[in-house]
C-alpha cells in the first residue's frame, strides 16, 4: 500500500474541510482552534481462508471547535461529518461512526475502517522461458 490508512483519512478530511488544520501529534504551542486531532485506537485482525485477513482499524477524531461558539460549532461539525465523512474514496467505507460531545467543549468521534487483506506473495515468478525448437527424434 503506497499510503497508510491514516494518511487516506487525513486526505479525505483535508478535502472536506480544507480550512481546518489536522494534527496527528501533540503541539508544544497548543492546537489552533478550530482543528482536528486524529489518532489510531487499535487494530483487530481475524484470520480467514488462504492466509487472507479481515482487519478492523479503529480511530478517534477529536474536533476542537471555535471557542467563540463551541456548542453551536460542535453540533454543526457533527452534522457535516455525519453527512460527508462516510468513505475513503476508492478504498474503504467508514464504519461504526459514533459521536460524543463532552463537557470540555470538544467533539469526539470514533470510527472503524474494515479491510480484507491479501497476503503478499514474494515467491520468484518465471520471467521467461528458453525454447529450443526442432524435432527430437527423426524416423528413418
Amino acid at each position: 500500500m503506497k499510503e497508510s490508512i491514516i494518511e487516506l483519512i487525513g486526505n479525505e478530511l483535508a478535502r472536506l474541510f480544507p480550512q481546518i488544520p489536522i494534527y496527528r501529534e501533540s503541539q508544544k504551542a497548543g492546537f489552533k482552534d478550530p482543528s482536528f486531532f486524529l489518532h489510531k485506537i487499535m487494530t483487530q485482525v481475524t484470520p480467514n481462508l488462504l492466509d487472507y485477513q479481515f482487519r478492523r482499524y479503529s480511530y478517534q477524531l477529536v474536533y476542537l471547535p471555535n471557542p467563540a461558539k463551541p456548542k453551536t460549532d460542535i453540533e454543526h461539525m457533527e452534522e457535516l461529518l455525519l453527512n460527508n465523512f462516510t468513505a475513503l474514496p476508492g478504498y474503504a467505507t467508514i464504519r461504526n461512526r459514533e459521536f460524543e460531545p463532552n463537557d470540555e467543549n470538544v467533539l469526539l468521534m470514533t470510527f472503524q475502517v474494515w479491510l480484507r487483506a491479501q497476503p503478499i506473495d514474494n515467491t520468484p515468478k518465471q520471467k521467461s522461458i528458453t525454447v529450443k525448437e526442432g524435432v527430437a527424434h527423426e524416423r528413418k
